[in-house]
């Protein structure tokens, strides 16, 4: 495999979005909400099954970006970094399977909110839909539902920009999820609860989905937003196109934080692997963020037997690869699989039925939910902070964080 082929394979992996009722279940609910808002690890999720009986070439892997996508911020998650991070531990781990299914069939609110397989082929179980609020404006609340984790994450990071920037304007969140999960239009990701798109802060004109430019772009609040996601939540991945990234590093580094770190999470000007700020192509007018759900995925994990026993979450959109041969059309495709010419032109963003010979294009299937495969033990890499020097004192005063019993500045509106 040549040098090119190598770092295109390379590139695609990365890329692959109540009240109970009886007392014993509203005890699980409370426990459920006190370990979501305890947990301070990060997780990841496993790739889409491949189709049953497909063969070798079609096997399901992840996606690879077409000239005509909007959206490249799908694919399967890759796995943890063996041996590093922290196991998460779900409530229900405590459970029988028996005590599940009589809260699953008697109040299900009472299992909380589970992220059922990867982003890309994955579903949503007992969704939060992210609240109104004061420091942001929901594009499509529709389809801004999530699990609790994803919303408390998103929550503590604008948090923190109006820590640092009382009376900061609002971000515009678009796309979380629908409230089962699945397939969300015009993504092959937000199906798990766990994926965001959500506006730079731009300046007074501001308006969803404008592109952020040097000219527009508030580096200082932007900065910070970003920072706390990757230093107070537990973020897997942000997508930036590297215009941004590159106005963002350099007034990161004027500020004094630390290059070799910024290094290590900036794809732009960097060589390190797996950074977390990486390049997709549009979105240079919005920010997609992808959350890891500790809980609600090892929740899912642990019920997904009897979700799927009792149609508890529906059939999920999942993706194999095709590598077209000389003389196959769309539509020949679409018998062999089992779809339509439309849901494949969909799934990999074509606005024409032409496709080209020994290029690989992405077929969804419908099936049953994808199980939730390697998530029984999570471990999860912990997160990656800047050294002291860059967090503290490098930093001007309105960066720095606040320490146990001084006096900061308040939140402002």
């Amino acid at each position: 495999m040549g040098r090119s082929s190598f770092v295109s394979v390379i590139c695609a992996l990365v890329f692959a979005g109540c009240v109970a009722k009886a007392p014993e279940a509203a005890r699980a609910k409370e426990g459920l909400l006190r370990a979501a808002a305890s947990v301070s690890v990060e997780q990841r999720g496993a790739a889409p099954a491949a189709a049953p009986g497909a063969p070798e070439e079609d096997a399901a892997g992840v996606h690879e970006a077409e000239e005509e996508d909007d959206e490249v911020d799908d694919g399967p998650e890759l796995p943890a970094e063996p041996g590093a991070g922290t196991a998460a531990r779900s409530p229900l781990a405590a459970m029988t399977e028996a005590q599940i299914e009589e809260l699953l069939l008697k109040d299900p609110a009472a299992l909380g909110p589970m992220s059922v397989g990867p982003t890309n082929a994955g579903a949503l179980f007992n969704a939060i839909r992210m609240p109104e609020g004061e420091r942001w404006e929901l594009v499509d609340p529709n389809h801004a539902w999530g699990t609790r984790e994803t919303v408390d994450a998103l929550e503590r990071a604008i948090a923190e920009v109006h820590r640092q920037f009382p009376g900061s304007p609002k971000l515009y969140i678009g796309h979380i999820s629908a409230r089962d999960g699945g397939y969300l239009s015009p993504h092959k990701s937000h199906q798990a609860g766990r994926d965001v798109d959500i506006s730079y802060f731009l300046d007074a004109q501001h308006r969803w989905y404008q592109r952020a430019t040097a000219a527009n772009l508030d580096r200082e609040r932007t900065w910070a937003f970003v920072r706390a996601l990757i230093t107070e939540t537990d973020v897997e991945l942000i997508l930036i196109d590297s215009s941004v990234q590159r106005l963002l590093k350099e007034h990161a580094l004027k500020i004094g934080e630390d290059k070799a770190w910024l290094d290590d999470i900036f794809q732009f000007g960097s060589r390190k692997p797996r950074p977390l700020i990486r390049h997709a192509r549009g979105h240079a007018s919005h920010i997609h963020i992808r959350f890891y759900n500790p809980i609600a995925q090892e929740s899912a994990a642990r019920a997904y037997p009897l979700l799927v026993k009792h149609k508890a979450i529906k059939p999920r959109t999942y993706y194999v690869r095709h590598r077209v041969k000389k003389g196959q059309t769309l539509g020949w495709l679409a018998r062999r699989y089992g779809t339509t010419v439309e849901a494949i032109k969909r799934a990999n963003g074509l606005r024409s039925s032409l496709i080209q010979a020994r290029r690989v294009y992405n077929i969804p299937r419908r099936g049953g939910p994808a199980a939730p495969q390697a998530l029984h033990h999570i471990t999860v890499p912990a997160r990656r902070l800047p050294p002291p020097r860059a967090a503290d004192a490098s930093l001007p005063e309105r960066h720095r964080p606040v320490r146990p019993g001084e006096a900061g500045p308040g939140l402002g509106g």
